[in-house]
This record gives C-alpha cells, sequence and structure tokens, in this order.
C-alpha cells in the first residue's frame, strides 16, 4: 500500500522561487546560495534536504535548460510547454522540486492508516483510497482536526483504532500480540504529525497542505486550484 504524503508549503516562498530568472536559480542551486531561502522548518517536523533537492533541480536543469529562455521559471516552463517541448509530468517535475524546498515539514503514512486518522472527522465515511485525494475531503479534515487541541485529537485516534480491532474480533491484550503497543505508537506519532499539520494551515494564511501520492506523477500532485499541472497552465490560485 502506498504512502500518502503531505509538503506544507510556505507559498511566498514557493511563488518567489518560480519567480526567479532561470539562470539565477540555477547559480543559487550550483553554488548553494539559495539555502538561506528556504523557510525555516516546523518544530518536530522533518523534511528532504536541500544537498538532495539542489540535485534533483540541477538534474532537470541539465535535460530541459536549453528548451527555457532568460525570463522566470515559471513563464519558461510554461511557454515551453504550450509549445509541446516539454510534456506536463517534466514541466511540472521541477515545479515539485520546488515545493519541497519551500516545504516547511512533510508527512507521510500509509493510506489505510490516513483513513483511521481523517475519517471520523468527515460528514460521509470514504468509499475507498481514491477519495484521500479530493480537495472537499482535505479541506474538511484540516479544519477539524485543526479545532481539536492535540491531546484530545490523539486520544480520538487511539480509540478509534481500538474499537476497529474490537469490532473485527481482534486481541487488545499486548500479551497475546506483541504488535499492538509499536502499531498504537506508529499511530501516535503519526497523528501528531497531522495534528501539526491542520493547526499551523488554521493559523497560518499563508501555508498550504499539498497532498499526493508515493510514486505519483508530478503533474497530478495537488488538488483543485492547487493541482501542480493546473497552476502550470492557469497560474496560482488567486486566495
Amino acid at each position: 500500500m502506498p504512502d500518502l504524503q503531505i509538503r506544507l508549503i510556505d507559498v511566498p516562498t514557493l511563488i518567489s522561487l518560480t519567480e526567479m530568472q532561470v539562470d539565477d536559480l540555477v547559480q543559487g542551486m550550483e553554488t548553494q546560495l539559495l539555502r538561506n531561502s528556504r523557510p525555516q522548518i516546523h518544530g518536530g517536523m522533518e523534511r528532504r534536504f536541500a544537498v538532495d533537492l539542489e540535485g534533483d533541480f540541477l538534474e532537470w536543469m541539465d535535460e530541459w535548460r536549453r528548451e527555457l529562455g532568460e525570463g522566470t521559471l515559471m513563464g519558461e516552463i510554461r511557454e515551453a510547454h504550450n509549445r509541446k517541448m516539454i510534456g506536463a509530468e517534466e514541466a511540472c517535475r521541477v515545479i515539485s522540486t520546488l515545493t519541497e524546498w519551500a516545504s516547511i515539514g512533510d508527512w507521510a503514512a500509509w493510506e489505510g492508516r490516513v483513513l483511521l486518522y481523517i475519517e471520523p472527522h468527515l460528514d460521509d465515511p470514504l468509499e475507498d483510497a481514491e477519495d484521500l485525494y479530493r480537495s472537499q475531503v482535505w479541506n474538511t479534515a484540516l479544519e477539524r482536526i485543526g479545532q481539536m487541541n492535540q491531546e484530545s485529537y490523539l486520544e480520538s485516534v487511539s480509540l478509534d483504532w481500538m474499537q476497529r480491532r474490537e469490532a473485527l474480533g481482534e486481541t487488545m491484550d499486548p500479551a497475546k500480540d506483541p504488535l499492538i503497543l509499536p502499531t498504537m505508537q506508529a499511530h501516535q506519532r503519526a497523528a501528531d504529525g497531522l495534528s501539526k499539520i491542520a493547526h499551523v494551515v488554521k493559523r497560518r494564511m499563508d501555508t498550504h497542505a499539498l497532498i499526493g501520492r508515493e510514486w505519483l506523477e508530478a503533474n497530478r500532485w495537488g488538488q483543485g486550484e492547487w493541482n501542480l499541472q493546473r497552476i502550470l497552465i492557469n497560474g496560482w490560485p488567486e486566495d
């Protein structure tokens, strides 16, 4: 089962990067001088290292720089895409790399576990894992989780997990199943990270929870107006 992944994006940072001149971005990545542009990581969260993202960005440029002009990155990749010189997936791949650069924290969990973390906070049950990639699902889930204090949310996740196990006739006795405690701890860690994301999104209007899936094509990352291919074609969401 693949991981659902969330990047908590600092939107002004991301937009400012894509509005830089192509050569300035390349030079900044080559010399590591852009590292100061990364937003501060949110306490207790993780994200990819700058050196790895610099490598991804420069590798993309090695392949596609000849198709770009001297303007801003977003303007040049949009023009190259419109002229069918770069496909949507490849054009969005460099945008995706910059979303990771602008992330203040990443989160990931198995899709089956994500259902456990958000379904109790939705109006209707989810039919399957594909429903996890609908924008309305996350708008509702993050809003409601963000209204709960962290302790209450973590407790609700644990109780729901135990009730689901009991409904399936599975034991809650650690002596009979040594995986119970490690599994509960894993749920608590994941729920803690999701709670942090929900509270940041609620508190900071300049952030966005960009949602995708492990191994998903770059142009399919994000939902609604925040889908990366839609941004490539139409520009940044107005709100």
